[in-house]
């Protein structure tokens, strides 16, 4: 395994096509893909190549996306991660998360999201603002960034899609 971090119950890790099945399980799922405007991946070659866009993230910035490794399992049970994104003319850091229904509400998300938001503030000293970009009626996702510290702006309501809604971190 590629560990980048580690926190108490999970390994996070660079993305890998050893991964890759899991990976697709993931985001073909309805129920993870709920709230996704393009909806479920039909095929693993679309899956393969989002693996390939995080791979040259990985490898032209030195972070992005992670696989969350459950460590008592040794189970992909989600992603989650910081990559860059432009939005309104700024460069920013885009945070995503991805959990597998099972493993939902038991704090997976939160404690990932924390750790590589510290990683890449005080390690990577990264300091370009950090965004969640979700949907008005994914309340979960909402709770998520809220419980990270996140405030809704709503100048960016439907920004970039009707029903959008962008939360910022606190600084």
């Amino acid at each position: 395994m590629n560990i980048v971090l580690e926190t108490k119950r999970l390994f996070l890790i660079r993305p890998t096509e050893y991964y890759l099945e899991e990976l697709y399980q993931l985001h073909a799922d309805p129920k993870t893909n709920l709230y996704n405007p393009a909806g479920p991946q039909k095929e693993i070659d679309e899956t393969k190549e989002m693996l390939n866009e995080w791979q040259t993230h990985w490898s032209q910035y030195d972070f992005g996306y992670c696989l969350m490794i459950e460590k008592e399992s040794e189970t992909m049970i989600g992603m989650c991660g910081l990559k860059y994104k432009t939005l309104d003319g700024n460069i920013v850091l885009n945070l995503a998360y991805r959990l597998s229904p099972k493993y939902a509400r038991k704090g997976y998300t939160k404690e990932a999201c924390q750790a590589l938001i510290q990683y890449i503030k005080k390690v990577q000293r990264i300091d370009n603002r950090i965004v969640a970009h979700t949907k008005i009626n994914n309340i979960p996702s909402i709770q998520t960034a809220k419980s990270l510290g996140f405030s809704r702006d709503e100048q960016y309501d439907n920004f970039e899609a009707t029903g959008d809604v962008y939360l910022f971190e606190n600084i």
